[in-house]
């Protein structure tokens, strides 16, 4: 597995095997405070973060549905409290997840689960100063690089959504120099990185204050303001990539089913505990209940929100959980539990 830096935020770039990743603490916002006076303003602001990650949608029409129907944005908070990272003070905020999906069903809204989709960004930038190079999460010198960077973090909080740049060892950067006019960048890290979309673009400086953008991205910019013109342009493109992505993993609150779930390798009580908070976390899980049980797995009964297609994306991407089999005529899954 290839890493590297990762947030408070979540945000963590590694190879994977599958193209979604589950989002850890989907249900839990991290909202930046200056000092405790601030606590009221800071709660709406993680509970439009909230609404915006699990509907998937970046539009306040949700929120303003939900706070129409006479509910208070506390009503949906678990607990909270003012934590420090790195000499900054952010607000923690657990939401319920219950309580929200019942109120989303309610509403008829419909939400992504916790298996979230990933995008590759593959930014190369020619500043003139230094031979050309693609972005990753390495230490900044440029401001160009910071409010990508910034922009990425914030995003993939707000959104629910794994924003990537890759990490490239020597042998890498040898085969990108040696054979750059023969080799199609997606195509090479494609193969290196399993992800949902590459987004590809070239940055270069043509002159003073001249710069150029090719790519999935294309612009021409004599502005001595270039970082927020691209800024403003990046941001719109990956807006309506994440949408889309989003769009497509939307789980209909609305469709009621029922799954059959066992899962093996289950060795002691705190085996069967850990399986099935993973099975109740899950945000399609309706109910849940055991039908039986023998030596070593468990059987359960699952009534989900959407269909065995929408609980199989959320189940492929579980840490500790890995899917054997799928029986399609019985609505059955067959689990393996992974001891830590």
């Amino acid at each position: 597995m290839r890493y590297i830096k990762h947030t408070v935020f979540c945000l963590i770039i590694f190879s994977n095997t599958c193209f979604g990743k589950e989002f850890d603490k989907l249900f839990t916002i991290y909202t930046p405070i200056e000092d405790r006076s601030q606590i009221e303003n800071s709660i709406n602001k993680s509970f439009n973060t909230m609404i915006y990650r699990l509907s998937g949608k970046n539009s306040p029409t949700n929120i303003w549905k939900i706070i129409n129907a006479g509910n208070s944005r506390k009503d949906f908070i678990k607990s909270y409290s003012v934590v420090n990272n790195n000499e900054n003070n952010l607000l923690e905020v657990n939401f319920n997840k219950n309580l929200l999906i019942s109120k989303f069903k309610e509403l008829s809204i419909p939400f992504i689960g916790n298996s979230r989709p990933t995008i590759l960004f593959l930014i190369k930038i020619d500043s003139g100063l230094k031979d050309p190079y693609y972005l990753s999460f390495q230490e900044s010198d440029s401001d160009l690089e910071k409010n990508i960077k910034n922009y990425l973090t914030k995003a993939s909080q707000s959104r629910g959504i794994f924003l990537e740049l890759p990490e490239l060892d020597l042998l890498d950067l040898n085969n990108l120099n040696n054979y750059e006019k023969i080799v199609n960048s997606k195509l090479f890290f494609g193969e290196k990185y399993l992800t949902d979309e590459i987004i590809n673009i070239d940055i270069s400086k043509t002159g003073i204050n001249k710069w150029s953008v090719s790519g999935d991205i294309r612009l021409t910019s004599a502005d001595q303001n270039f970082n927020e013109i691209f800024i403003k342009a990046f941001s719109e493109y990956t807006d309506e990539s994440i949408n889309l992505l989003l769009n497509d993993n939307l789980i209909d609150i609305n469709k009621v089913s029922s799954v059959n779930i066992s899962i093996e390798n289950i060795n002691s009580y705190q085996d069967y505990k850990k399986s099935k908070k993973i099975i109740e976390d899950l945000v399609g899980t309706k109910d849940i209940n055991i039908s039986k049980f023998n030596t070593n797995t468990i059987y359960y009964q699952l009534s989900i929100y959407g269909d065995l297609k929408s609980i199989i994306y959320e189940f492929k991407d579980t840490s500790l959980l890995s899917i054997v089999d799928v029986i399609y005529d019985t609505s059955t899954i067959q689990l393996k539990y992974k001891n830590e």
